[in-house]
Order: C-alpha cells, then sequence, then structure tokens
C-alpha cells in the first residue's frame, strides 16, 4: 500500500508558502505563476498557519469585488487545516480527503514540520499507479499458471 512519504518522494517536497500579512492579489499571482490550486500560509518562522485556495479567492472576488485583491491573506485563509503524515496510506488520504472535500493536504512530520503538499490529483495518481501494478501483478500470477 502506497504511502504519502513515497508520493512525496517521487513528486518533490517543495510547498508553495505565502505569509498571513501578503496580498490576495500577490497570492493570485503565485497560484498562475505555479499553475498550482493551494498555497499554505506560513508564518515567519515556517510554522503552518493555514491554506488558501484558488475556490477561497473567487469566493472572496465573488462578495467584494476586486476589492478582495487587495485583502490580506489571513483575511481569507481556512486555519483549521487538516494535515496528514508521511505514514498515512493514500487510500487514508484519500477518503478523508473525500469525506472533508479537501483537494490539497499540507504533510507535517512528528515533530509538526512541514514535510510536502499533496493534491488529490496526486493521491489518485498515486492509487492509479498502486492498481496497475496490482493488475500487472495479477496479469504474471496467470502465466505461470
Amino acid at each position: 500500500m502506497t504511502v504519502v512519504s513515497e508520493v512525496l518522494n517521487r513528486k518533490g517536497h517543495t510547498v508553495a508558502s505565502i505569509l498571513p500579512s501578503e496580498s490576495i492579489r500577490t497570492a493570485a499571482r503565485t497560484l498562475t505563476e505555479r499553475r498550482i490550486g493551494a498555497l499554505v500560509v506560513c508564518d515567519r518562522r515556517g510554522r503552518l498557519a493555514g491554506i488558501l485556495s484558488e475556490r477561497d479567492i473567487v469566493r472572496a472576488v465573488a462578495m467584494h469585488g476586486a476589492d478582495a485583491l487587495d485583502m490580506p491573506v489571513e483575511e481569507l485563509m481556512t486555519r483549521q487545516v487538516k494535515t496528514c503524515r508521511p505514514e498515512d496510506t493514500i487510500k487514508d488520504l484519500m477518503q478523508m480527503m473525500t469525506l472533508r472535500r479537501h483537494r490539497h493536504v499540507p504533510v507535517c512530520n512528528e515533530a509538526g514540520d512541514l514535510a510536502g503538499v499533496i493534491s488529490i490529483g496526486d493521491a489518485v495518481k498515486a492509487r492509479l499507479d498502486e492498481q496497475a501494478h496490482e493488475v500487472a501483478v495479477l496479469k504474471d500470477l496467470a502465466l505461470v499458471r
């Protein structure tokens, strides 16, 4: 069974982050430039403070218009962030993401340090790879008989 750390080892541990005091305009620019759907919000010490998604920005623009772009990230970010651990299975992570409707989940080690981010796309790809491997093994077993 694939675990989160295996996915991070393949995709990398780089985390796109932003300070809570930065503007939504800066966040939107970063999301666009990096072609990602969420930014982890970290305080000046690098500790997890929240997460900001494209959807958060869209909702703010719908409610406040262009003025939303000048708001600080801390006004829109989700503060109660559900995280996962490197040893969690992708299957369990996908269940949590589906139940909570999260598309991005920060990964924190035992010390609480940020170790990466897993998107729902990363999780789906890992499960598909896992299933393809299982099919290949079953085919090999069938050929042996």
